[in-house]
Order: structure tokens, then sequence, then C-alpha cells
């Protein structure tokens, strides 16, 4: 799952330190209202978060329904990109020659995120057998929903996943 709508997500801005106190707007707290209802009846064993505050506030709304344990990943956290605090439209724009293997003012690649959200994967998977909802952030939940689609990097790139959106991945279709 996606967290649900956020300030910097209002304001267009980039954010991957999870010092930096970005909240979810009201429509974002609506946003995870909704979407815990959707969830309300899914069994839920575990959530695993990321450290990022928009993350955290929307896994606990979902959680409300669960009383699940949550469980903080770094790895989960939003690709460090270089552009803290600054246009997302600026950061696109930057990336736009090579948007997979390009690295910014001290950021990472995306081959370098893709290859933790990987580990992660491998680590959930080989580690736990319960019902685990991830909630994440959109590049984060590109590369897990293309890993499961078995999408090109290409492709992973330009799957969109929009705010508190989720997807099961035992019911994508792999091409």
């Amino acid at each position: 799952m996606r967290h649900a709508q956020s300030t910097y997500n209002v304001l267009g801005l980039c954010n991957a330190d999870p010092a930096v106190p970005v909240p979810l707007t009201e429509l974002g707290r609506s946003q995870a209202e909704a979407a815990a209802g959707r969830l309300a009846k899914t069994a839920i064993d575990l959530i695993v978060v990321s450290e990022l505050p928009r993350a955290c506030e929307t896994a606990a709304i979902v959680n409300r329904h669960h009383g699940a344990p949550v469980r903080v990943d770094a790895r989960l956290n939003d690709r460090r990109n270089g552009f803290e605090g600054r246009p997302v439209s600026d950061y696109l724009a930057a990336v736009s020659n090579d948007p997979l293997h390009c690295r910014l003012e001290g950021g990472e690649t995306y081959q370098e995120l893709k290859s933790r959200v990987f580990e992660f994967l491998g680590e959930l998977e080989k580690n736990c057998a319960c019902r685990t909802l991830v909630v994440s952030h959109h590049e984060i939940l590109q590369v897990a929903y293309g890993h499961f689609a078995g999408y090109s990097d290409e492709q992973m790139w330009q799957y969109w996943i929009g705010n508190a959106e989720f997807f099961n991945m035992n019911e994508i279709n792999r091409l």
C-alpha cells in the first residue's frame, strides 16, 4: 500500500528523510480511512512500514481494524534522490534522460533502490509465512509490483500507484 496524501504531495516536494515531519493532509487521513475500510475484512498478521511519518501514519490508521504488530524497515523508505525538500518536477526533469541509472547529488540510482527492495522482498518471503501489509512509497511499490508482475525495469518505472492505493501480490497477473 502506498501512503495516503501528504503535505509534500500537495506541495509537490521530495522527501526521503525520516527526520523531516511530513504528515498526512486531511484528505490523506480520509484516503487512509477509506483504504482501511476496504481492508477491514482482509486478514493482516503483520504490518511492515517505512520510517517516514506519512507511511507510519497511514499504517496506524489501517491497523485500527487489525491490531497487528508493526515493524519499521528502512529498506522501505522513499528513494534517496538528492532532491530533499525540492520540487518533484525538478527531480523528474533531472533524471529524464536515464531514470534507471541516474545518480543525483549523492542520492541512489533506481537500480540501487531496486536492489534494496528485492532484498526486503526476498527476506520477507523467506522468513515470514504470515499475511503482511507493506506500507511504503511510490517508487518502492513500482519495484515491488513490477517484481511480482514480471515487469522490465522500464515497465516498473512507468507503473503508477496513487496515494492510499494497494495491491495484493497474489492477484497480480504475471506477464
